[in-house]
């Protein structure tokens, strides 16, 4: 059992680990014009929802996108109504990595994390940080084989199997547990990864997985929410219009995450892939909900004192 709690913290630090070398190297990649680009594609609130959705596609973090909105609207750089857009973009374009994720690709996690580094050794140009990423990836991929194997055993504990029936049984308890895993590990695509893990070796029923990711979503605002404290009023609006897109998104999904499990299961795909799907779902009908809110959310967070 020792062994397997081993194996276990080493799968999420192996997790976490490539998911940094990902983003740190697609963040390379992109250059030092990347904070430049960002204020010029967030000139409105519907451009920056749309930025939103390429950039943190492109840099695999909604937490990172966010911190440097909140950033730059309290340096005054960046109008925090148009902030708000940059936001809703960053919700969908965060759902790439759990998709990326449902591929079967843990057999040929080595030969990617293999030529990545490579790449990165050989090459000199800019190009050796997208192999760099590459390798992120690849890191990501043979942490989620890992982990798989190491939860095996854990499962099998008493108490472990105990914790995930009130999981199975309370949704609630479910949106709590993946609000406070995403939270700890800074990440809602890790805290996803592991849903995905649990539901496709039976662990986590369907619905209770979708809920899961719910409280994922918020557990991710954490980051943007603790950098804000020290920061202009206006920036700590930011990160509070973070939180409370995702508390929107998971006031309207509960009562439906039995029906909303039932039409996932039709699209088709292994458990993996459906969570994935559910994930992505989520943070695209969420988004788009709330999108013609905007200016309604924007005055409201201005009577915030």
């Amino acid at each position: 059992m020792l062994k397997a709690l081993i194996a276990t913290v080493l799968g999420l630090t192996f997790l976490l680990v490539g998911m940094y070398i990902l983003r740190d190297g697609l963040h390379r990649f992109a250059g030092s014009h990347l904070a430049k680009v960002l204020l010029k594609l967030t000139s409105t609130p519907n451009r920056g929802f749309f930025s939103g959705i390429v950039l943190t596609g492109f840099l695999q973090s909604s937490t990172a996108l966010t911190v440097m909105a909140v950033s730059f609207v309290d340096a005054g750089l960046l109008k925090y109504q148009n902030a708000l857009g940059l936001i809703l973009g960053s919700n969908i374009g965060s759902t790439l990595t759990p998709q990326l994720l449902a591929f079967p690709l843990g057999e040929i996690s080595v030969w990617l994390i293999l030529a990545g580094l490579g790449g990165y050794l050989l090459f000199k140009s800019n190009k050796r940080y997208l192999l760099l990423a590459i390798a992120g990836l690849g890191t990501m991929f043979g942490a989620l084989e890992l982990l798989e194997a190491a939860m095996s055993p854990l499962v099998e504990m008493g108490f472990v199997r105990k914790f995930l029936l009130q999981l199975d049984n309370n949704y609630l308890y479910s949106i709590l547990a993946g609000t406070v895993l995403s939270a700890v590990l800074h990440s809602s695509s890790a805290a996803t990864g592991i849903a995905m893990i649990l539901t496709e070796e039976g662990w986590f029923n369907l619905p209770a997985s979708l809920a899961f990711i719910f409280g994922a979503n918020i557990g991710t605002c954490f980051t943007a929410l603790l950098v804000s404290v020290f920061t202009a009023r206006a920036a700590q609006r930011v990160a509070l219009f973070h939180v409370l897109l995702n508390v929107f998104g998971v006031v309207i999904f509960y009562p439906l995450i039995e029906l909303t499990a039932e039409i996932i299961s039709l699209l088709g795909g292994n458990l993996s892939r459906q969570v994935a799907n559910a994930h992505t779902i989520f943070n695209l009908i969420t988004s788009l909900l709330a999108l013609p809110l905007l200016p309604y959310a924007s005055r409201l967070l201005e009577r915030l004192r």
